[in-house]
């Protein structure tokens, strides 16, 4: 019998190599943040609240509110999945964001 445990990450494996992938910000100050919502446990509150605690901390921030953007659906199929990011990345683009909160729990 042997001693050694296995441990397995809740994480999950990674399943491709992470490609595209844009550098973290230094600072949020004087950028531009997108909320993108999924329709899960209360982002109304959340996000308002977020938005409150950004701009205290980050002179200069500006947030586009998620009622701009589409919502992303928990569930949906792959294909429309695909279609609602592109439309958010196309919408980030022209806004010039410089990094998007994504989901509210669930």
């Amino acid at each position: 019998m042997s001693d050694r445990m296995g441990v397995i990450s809740p994480e999950g494996l990674q399943l491709r190599e992470i490609a595209g992938a844009s550098r973290h910000l230094d600072t949020l100050a004087g950028k531009t943040i997108g909320e993108v919502y999924n329709n899960h446990f209360k982002g109304e509150l959340m996000f308002q609240t977020y938005r409150r605690l950004l701009k205290e901390r980050f002179p200069g921030v500006t947030v586009i509110p998620f009622d701009r953007f589409p919502t992303v659906y928990v569930g949906g199929d792959p294909a429309s999945q695909k279609k609602t990011a592109r439309e958010i990345a196309a919408l980030a683009k022209e806004w010039e964001v410089d990094a998007i909160i994504t989901g509210n729990g669930g």
